[in-house]
């Protein structure tokens, strides 16, 4: 019940004034601002505060609005709330916001990245005929069979987002979107055309994929401090997976945001925040999920019942065992089998005290141990396993409860968790 995920949107989310308030509440987001506008070469406290909406709404200035709007929003987010989530995620554009979050790509870095991708997306869709229909009230599966009379050589139509179980997207040529609508229609769903520039998330978008390939060339991705799930498969990142690869293919690619609600609700998620302009996302939660406590952190009415929610979740957190803690106590409880003294000084006691001075740091600055700590805990406990004689089968059952209690699965690749 202590898990929060973050999530960022993506395109359509914007709105002339969006990030005003946060602009004038918070140093953060002026930061956010300032570096943007640089990069971007454009005011873009301006075009986000005033519009005017037909330029908000243009692919290149509305992705790098909603990014900036987005990352600003979490800066304060951290800074007034005192909390770190337990997970991220982003709807196509949002998850280059999640992995920023993540500390995998630099603010100024992933701007480069989705002004990159602004631009391409924006390329492919002059002088072209085409767009994207939103359609609900039937299943996503109900849509999928519908297409298969329809196919992508002569109509140019595919499915561009999975929303909610009731809400798919459609990309293509106008012609073919028109002639799939009626299908639909009959078939009783609802059909709404999206105000956007193109059709993204299809085949029509492998050239933006090579102008983004050239932007993520040039920036050097860091380790992922935060687990972030990929909206393209629905499952989490490796720790060294290759990011640029995966939002190139994200561009061409339904957004399978059903897959992302799923995996975030099997792992206990409790609380589900919008971090970005609107609550289109909060509002997919609700279609997706029952009863899930979710909350857009741009809309006022929101803000006092997610604080309490959050301060709930901190309290709980003062109550659990933290991480180094349950390192100390599998290492004190497991039976010792060697006797020669050196070896037991050495490889017991020794990292049994950097343990003590590890978990005595972060309980006097009041926080949760960071992942490098954790590393570093599960190394010092691995070694004192080791040189006790502790059998492989019962490290690997004492490493695998401290994963369980603790939620920090996700943190680690196979290969730290393999004895």
């Amino acid at each position: 019940m202590d898990k929060i995920a973050i999530m960022f949107p993506g395109q359509a989310s914007q709105y002339a004034g969006m990030g005003k308030k946060w602009y004038e509440r918070y140093s953060e987001v002026k930061e956010c601002f300032d570096q943007a506008s640089e990069i971007m070469k454009t005011d873009m406290g301006k075009l986000c505060f005033q519009g005017p909406s037909k330029q908000l709404q243009a692919t290149e200035n509305a992705q790098a609005a909603i990014f900036t709007v987005s990352m600003g929003m979490y800066r304060a987010f951290l800074t007034e709330e005192e909390i770190e989530p337990t997970y991220l995620a982003g709807h196509s554009l949002g998850e280059i916001s999640a992995l920023t979050a993540a500390g995998v790509f630099k603010f100024e870095d992933a701007l480069k990245i989705v002004k990159a991708r602004g631009h391409g997306m924006a390329r492919c869709s002059h002088d072209v005929k085409m767009g994207m229909y939103a359609v609900q009230n039937i299943s996503s599966r109900q849509v999928e069979k519908a297409m298969l009379q329809f196919e992508f050589d002569q109509y140019g139509v595919q499915i561009a987002n999975y929303n909610t179980p009731y809400q798919t997207v459609l990309s293509g040529k106008l012609d073919g979107l028109k002639t799939i609508e009626k299908q639909l229609k009959e078939s009783g769903a609802r059909v709404i055309p999206l105000n956007v520039s193109g059709p993204f998330h299809s085949t029509f978008m492998q050239p933006a994929a090579g102008a983004l390939k050239e932007a993520l060339q040039l920036v050097k991705a860091d380790h992922m401090k935060i687990p972030v799930i990929s909206g393209k498969t629905g499952t989490f990142y490796a720790p060294e997976q290759d990011f640029g690869e995966a939002l190139m293919d994200q561009l061409v690619n339904p957004v399978r945001w059903d897959k992302v609600v799923n995996r975030l609700n099997e792992q206990g998620t409790a609380v589900w925040i919008e971090m970005g302009p609107k609550d289109v996302l909060k509002k997919f939660i609700q279609n997706s999920i029952k009863h899930p406590c979710t909350y857009a952190y741009d809309e006022e009415p929101d803000l006092e019942p997610c604080r309490l929610q959050l301060d709930r979740v901190k309290q709980m957190k003062k109550q659990m065992p933290d991480f180094i803690g349950l390192c100390m106590g599998a290492a004190v409880c497991v039976r010792n089998t060697n006797w020669d003294n050196d070896s037991y000084q050495e490889g017991v006691v020794k990292p049994y005290k950097e343990l003590q001075v590890l978990l005595e740091t972060v309980e006097k600055e009041e926080r949760t141990p960071i992942e490098s700590e954790m590393r570093t805990a599960l190394q010092f406990l691995k070694k004192i396993f080791a040189v006790k004689g502790v059998s492989l089968e019962e490290q690997k059952e004492r490493i695998c409860h401290i994963f369980e209690i603790t939620g920090t699965k996700t943190l680690f690749a196979e290969d730290e968790m393999s004895i």
